[in-house]
C-alpha cells in the first residue's frame, strides 16, 4: 500500500469515510480509472492515533442564494423581511440596480471560493427569471462545479391577485415552463408569495417537466400563519397539500409531526446560521438530522458557502438549544456530504461511485478522540490539500515556498 507521494489515480495510506454511514477505513488506498472508483482496500491493524489524511466526500451545499453575493453584510440590522423580502427587501433593490457584469463577477468568485472549499455540489435558487438562469450559467463556465439552478419568476405576482386567489398569467405561465426548462426546476420563495391557485400550477409545471421543486418553509414564526385568516390554511399547510415539493428549505417553526409529513413527501434542508443571523431562531435539528436532512449556507449576503462553519454551528447550537449531549456528530458531517447525494444521482464513497471527494491534511490537529467531531468542529479551508470530482483534481492546496 502506497504511503509516500499521492499520483492520481489513486490515494495510498488514508483514513476514507465510507459509505452512506461514512464509516471510518483506516490506512486505505482508494484506486479510481476515470470518473470511478474500483477499488477500495483497507488494513486491518490501521489505528486512529496514525492518521493524518481523511478522505470524505465532496459537500453539497443544499441551499444558497449566491446572487445576492454583491450585498455581503448589507443585512446587518435588518429583519428576514426587510433584507430578503422579494418584492421590497434590501437585497432586491440592490441586484436590481447592479450591471449583469458585477453579478457575474461577484457569483463567480463565490463559485471559486466553494471549490477551495470542499464543495462540488450546490442547489441554488435563482432570482430573475430567465436572465438570472444565464448569468448562473455565465459565472459557473469552466468550473467544474455542479450547479444546480431553481428558478423562479423574474416579477413576483402582487400581493391582491395572492389575496383574491387569482391564477398565473398566460405570460406567467410560459415564463415559468421556459424557467424550469432551462433550469433545474423551480425554487418557491415561500407559500405567503403566491396564491392556493398559483401554487397548484407550479407543481403541476414542475411534475409535468421531472425536474426539482424546492419551497422556502416556515423560515420563521411569522410567516406561519400570515394568509391563514384569508386564505383558510397556513403556510406549511398550504406547501403540503397545494405545492407538494421535494424540498423543504429552514422548517424553523416546524412541529415535530410537520417535520414527519415533510421527510414523508420529501426532504429537510435546514440553515442555521441564515436563521441565527436573520433573528428567526433556530431549527429542530435533532429532528431534521434524524430524518436524513441536508446542510446549506443560504444567503451569500449573510453568510460565507463554508459548511465547515455550517456544521460547527449547527453542532454547538443544537446541544446548546437542547441543553443535552449529542453523541452522533456523524449525523451532523452526513447531512454536509452523503444525506442528499441519492436525490442527485450520486453515491457514497464506494466501489463503482463517482470519485468525488476532498482529502483533509489532520497531521496538525493530532492527537484527537473523535474523527467525525474532528471534520465537523476543528476542520477548515486550509486543511484541504485536494478536492476531486469526477476523478479529476479540481482543487490543490498552494505550496508555500
Amino acid at each position: 500500500m502506497s504511503t509516500g507521494a499521492w499520483t492520481l489515480p489513486s490515494l495510498g495510506g488514508v483514513c476514507a469515510l465510507v459509505g452512506e454511514g461514512l464509516r471510518p477505513l483506516f490506512d486505505c488506498e482508494i484506486v479510481w480509472r476515470g470518473d470511478r472508483i474500483v477499488e477500495i482496500e483497507a488494513n486491518s491493524n490501521g489505528r486512529l492515533q496514525d492518521v493524518e489524511h481523511i478522505v470524505l466526500p465532496s459537500f453539497i451545499n443544499a441551499h444558497t442564494h449566491i446572487g445576492d453575493s454583491l450585498a455581503k453584510e448589507a443585512y446587518i440590522g435588518l429583519g428576514l423581511e426587510e433584507a430578503v423580502d422579494p418584492h421590497k427587501g434590501l437585497k432586491t433593490k440592490i441586484i436590481s440596480t447592479a450591471s449583469k457584469n458585477d453579478l457575474v463577477k461577484a457569483m463567480r468568485s463565490v463559485l471559486e471560493q466553494c471549490v477551495s472549499l470542499g464543495v462540488t455540489h450546490l442547489i441554488d435558487f435563482r432570482e430573475g427569471g430567465l436572465e438570472g438562469l444565464s448569468l448562473g450559467r455565465e459565472a459557473s463556465q469552466g468550473l467544474d462545479i455542479d450547479l444546480l439552478l431553481l428558478g423562479r419568476l423574474a416579477t413576483p405576482p402582487s400581493k391582491g391577485r395572492i389575496l383574491e386567489n387569482q391564477g398565473f398569467t398566460d405570460f406567467e405561465l410560459e415564463e415559468l415552463h421556459k424557467v424550469c426548462e432551462k433550469g433545474n426546476g423551480l425554487g418557491i420563495s415561500g407559500a405567503n408569495e403566491y396564491s392556493d391557485k398559483m401554487l397548484t400550477q407550479i407543481r403541476e409545471i414542475v411534475r409535468g417537466q421531472n425536474k426539482l421543486l424546492a419551497v422556502h418553509c416556515l423560515e420563521s414564526h411569522e410567516t406561519r400563519g400570515r394568509l391563514k385568516g384569508v386564505l383558510g390554511r397556513d403556510e406549511f399547510q398550504r406547501c403540503f397539500n397545494m405545492l407538494r415539493p421535494d424540498v423543504f428549505v429552514h422548517m424553523t417553526d416546524a412541529t415535530p409531526q410537520e417535520i414527519s409529513y415533510a421527510f414523508n413527501m420529501g426532504v429537510v434542508v435546514s440553515c442555521p446560521r441564515s436563521n441565527a443571523a436573520l433573528g428567526n431562531g433556530f431549527p429542530p435539528l435533532t429532528q431534521i438530522l434524524n430524518g436524513g436532512g441536508g446542510l446549506g449556507t443560504d444567503n451569500v449576503m449573510v453568510n460565507s458557502p463554508d459548511m465547515f462553519r455550517e456544521m460547527e454551528f449547527a453542532y454547538k447550537c443544537l446541544v446548546g438549544t437542547t441543553r443535552k449531549p449529542f453523541q452522533r456528530v456523524e449525523e451532523v458531517l452526513k447531512s454536509a456530504t452523503v444525506n442528499l447525494r441519492p436525490r442527485l444521482g450520486l453515491k457514497p464513497i464506494e466501489v463503482d461511485a463517482e470519485a468525488d471527494f476532498m482529502v483533509l491534511n489532520v497531521r496538525e490537529l493530532r492527537p484527537f478522540w473523535n474523527l467525525h467531531s474532528l471534520v465537523v468542529n476543528r476542520a477548515q479551508r486550509e486543511n484541504i490539500e485536494q478536492v476531486v470530482r469526477k476523478g479529476r483534481k479540481l482543487y490543490e492546496k498552494p505550496v508555500c515556498v
